[in-house]
C-alpha cells in the first residue's frame, strides 16, 4: 500500500485529537473541523477508506447516523515508522 501525505496527516490528526479506542473516535466532519489542509469531504472519506481497508484505523461507535475512526496500534506504528 502506497501512502500519501494526506494519509499521514489523516493519522496524525487521531492521534493528537486522542482518538485511540472505539469510545474515543471522531467523525469525518469532526477531522475536517481539525484540520486545515484544504481536503474536501470526499478526499477524506477516500483517504479514511483506504486506511480502514489497510487495517491503519478502525470504526468506533457510531455518533448518530455517522461512523466514527480511531487510529489503532498498526496505525500508531507505521506513523512513527513514517515520522
Amino acid at each position: 500500500m502506497v501512502f500519501n501525505r494526506t494519509h499521514l496527516i489523516l493519522l496524525s490528526i487521531l492521534s493528537k485529537a486522542g482518538a485511540v479506542s472505539a469510545a474515543r473516535a471522531i467523525t469525518t466532519e469532526d477531522i475536517e473541523k481539525f484540520c486545515s489542509i484544504g481536503k474536501s469531504y470526499t478526499t477524506l472519506h477516500r483517504a479514511i477508506h483506504f486506511l480502514c481497508k489497510g487495517s491503519y484505523i478502525s470504526v468506533g461507535v457510531k455518533d448518530g447516523k455517522f461512523n466514527t475512526y480511531y487510529i489503532n496500534s498498526t496505525g500508531v506504528e507505521k506513523l512513527k515508522e513514517m515520522l
